[in-house]
C-alpha cells in the first residue's frame, strides 16, 4: 500500500513541478510579447489586455511553488514513515 502512495505523491510532485516550469515559460513569453506589442506600437487597450494575462500567469506562480512545496512535505512525511 506504502508503495502505491509513494508512487502517486511522487507523481503529484512531478506533475506539479511541469505546471511551475509552465507559468515560468509562459511568464517570459507573455513579457516578450507585451515588449513587442509596445514595440510596434500597438493600440493601448491590447497591451492592457495582455498586461492582465501576465499578470494572472504571474499570480499563479506563488500559489503553484506553495502546492508544490506541500506536496514535497506529504511525500517526505511518507517516505520517513515507511522507512522506520
Amino acid at each position: 500500500m506504502a508503495t502505491r502512495d509513494i508512487k502517486i505523491k511522487t507523481g503529484v510532485l512531478k506533475r506539479l513541478n511541469k505546471e511551475l516550469d509552465s507559468y515560468h515559460k509562459e511568464h517570459e513569453q507573455q513579457r516578450g510579447r507585451i515588449d513587442k506589442m509596445v514595440q510596434e506600437g500597438k493600440d493601448e487597450h491590447d497591451i492592457r489586455k495582455q498586461r492582465e494575462v501576465l499578470e494572472e500567469t504571474t499570480n499563479m506562480i506563488p500559489d503553484c511553488k506553495k502546492r508544490l512545496v506541500a506536496a514535497y512535505k506529504e511525500l517526505e512525511k511518507l517516505v520517513d514513515g515507511t522507512c522506520l
